[in-house]
């Protein structure tokens, strides 16, 4: 059976409490099959997300759903190879990464 991160929610609700996501360019480390990247865009952020794991950054592309296409991009790369620009982020999220 597997793992289920954050079943109550907890971890979004806590984001959201902290910053408003309407408008923020997120980076999203490590993020699997893009489980905070989705609920990001859906509160509006625009959304780059990468992982190393090629099978999960499919599955995200997969269930991607149509109307957050344009607030999303998922890219497979690993966090010690890939350069990401200083200053193009308003937000990085590192969940369950490690």
């Amino acid at each position: 059976m597997p793992a289920v991160i954050d079943p109550d929610g907890v971890e979004l609700e806590t984001i959201c409490e902290l910053v408003d996501l309407s408008g923020l360019r997120v980076v999203d480390v490590g993020c699997g099959e893009g489980r905070l990247s989705f609920a990001c865009a859906r509160e509006g952020a625009e959304v780059f997300a990468f992982d190393p794991d090629e099978d999960v950054v499919a599955t995200a592309r997969d269930e991607t759903p149509r109307e957050l296409r344009k607030r999303l991009r998922f890219e497979v790369a690993h966090a010690r190879e890939i350069e990401l620009p200083k200053g193009e982020f308003d937000l990085a999220l590192f969940s369950w990464s490690l």
